[in-house]
């Protein structure tokens, strides 16, 4: 895979570009601190609270697997929550992009986060009034998923204008930081809590932290725009037209000429779509099949399931870490080569692991090698992005990303419905490896013409 950012995949680009791209780099200073993005109050207070509400929306998403599977036994049940869970991601991203681009992006979120809220408060009524079913829960996954289409893509819109240009590479990274955060310490709270107060305390506590951040989104003041770092961006972008003055439709026809024209003259983007919808594809299926595959494989129960999807969210923090210690997109198309050849090792090894103690210490480095590897690649496309497309093109980056878990997720249960989880897993891995030796052989050739 080509380094969407070394100068020699700007070949497409008229060369006075280049030159401007190589003076805006030079004339760049060091960062003086790598968590200097912090400083930033808004930025700060807004990441505090997004990681309250997404452990919430974990120990939610976990309760209600593990609900699923003891209800039907079934991965395919497990893999359809996922599907109709991110569907609507992938479905609606576009329409979404259009939406955020044209109105104010925290009314966005925030009528968006609302929906999300009235499903979490719904489900909850039924397990406190003891009508808890399978299909209904499912509705509400397809409908709090519609509503997080336009949350997402407000939000990753909006956290860019809290902070300088310069520092939008770390503010993403620690923005993985806090979701991986969250994927750890929601499984683990979410344990404790439908062992001593049953679901239905998960679906509330989901909707609390979901207030909280609204509080908190709601109040923060956006820093004025700003002319992009980048000359050759600026550049790249000028003839691109705003949607505002554009009907719907109009605005449609016009986003698929933009993001055509954008993506054209961004080479390498293309193939960070294609990896990254391949990556959550194949590599997606370990906490889809957890619930299943934590009875069939080791025979433990809901505690055991909840500690492993937490050492899952322990790896997820490692390597968003380990991204966040490397905010230059630099070198970052090689790096996620040999990611992929990391989760696809991982995946493999933990697929073969016999006992709870062995597959635990493999877990972490799968979800680990992942979640670097996606915070490697969001990175990458949100370097350099004017605002006034920013919504449009982080639209379809969501889609490839959320549409490779949906689908993949999907597809898992359905795979290891018929033959077991861990043959479904040990294809996936292998799948990936593949893939990552592909690309490699892609890179090789390229970088010899």
């Amino acid at each position: 895979m080509r380094n969407i950012h070394d100068t020699a995949n700007f070949r497409a680009l008229d060369p006075r570009l280049v030159q401007d791209l190589l003076q805006d780099r030079e004339g760049e200073k060091p960062p003086a601190s790598r968590w200097q993005v912090l400083r930033h109050r808004a930025f700060a207070w807004l990441l505090g609270a997004a990681l309250l509400s997404n452990i919430g929306a974990w120990m939610q998403n976990t309760a209600q697997a593990w609900f699923i599977y003891e209800m039907t036994r079934s991965p395919l049940y497990l893999g359809l929550d996922a599907f109709l869970m991110l569907a609507p991601l992938f479905l609606l991203a576009f329409p979404s992009g259009i939406v955020v681009d044209r109105l104010d992006r925290r009314r966005v979120f925030f009528t968006a986060s609302l929906v999300q809220i009235a499903c979490a408060a719904i489900a909850a009524t039924l397990f406190l009034t003891g009508r808890p079913a399978v299909w209904a829960l499912l509705s509400l996954s397809f409908v709090a998923g519609a509503g997080q289409a336009f949350a997402n893509v407000a939000y990753v819109s909006l956290l860019p204008r809290l902070v300088p240009m310069r520092d939008v590479p770390q503010a993403t990274a620690l923005n993985s930081l806090q979701l991986s955060l969250a994927r750890m310490a929601g499984p683990v709270a979410a344990g404790g809590v439908l062992l001593w107060l049953g679901p239905a305390a998960c679906y509330v506590a989901n909707g609390l932290s979901f207030i909280a951040l609204l509080a908190v989104a709601w109040r923060v003041e956006e820093r004025p725009s700003e002319a992009p770092t980048m000359n050759a961006f600026a550049k790249i972008t000028s003839p691109l037209q705003p949607l505002q003055s554009l009907t719907l439709w109009q605005a449609l026809a016009q986003e698929m000429r933009q993001l055509r024209h954008y993506l054209k003259r961004r080479p390498g983007l293309i193939e960070a779509y294609a990896l990254c919808f391949v990556v959550t594809f194949f590599g997606g299926c370990i906490p889809v099949l957890l619930p299943s595959h934590t009875r069939s494989a080791f025979n433990g129960d809901a505690q055991l399931y909840t500690w492993l999807l937490g050492l899952y969210g322990l790896g997820t923090v490692l390597g968003s870490l380990y991204i966040a210690q490397r905010p230059k997109p630099i070198g970052g198309g090689r790096r996620a080569l040999y990611l992929t050849c990391a989760t696809s090792g991982a995946l493999l090894a933990f697929a073969l692991m016999p006992s709870p103690l062995t597959g635990a210490l493999t877990i972490v480095v799968a979800g680990g090698a992942l979640i670097a590897l996606l915070s490697q690649l969001t990175a990458l496309v949100q370097f350099g992005l004017v605002d006034e497309v920013r919504g449009r093109v982080m639209s379809l980056f969501l889609v490839t990303f959320q549409s490779g878990y949906a689908l993949g997720g999907l597809a898992a249960g359905v795979a290891a419905t018929r033959f077991s989880t861990t043959a479904t897993m040990l294809a996936c891995g292998a799948a990936l490896l593949a893939v990552a030796l592909s690309g490699q052989a892609l890179r090789s050739h390229l970088s010899k013409t």
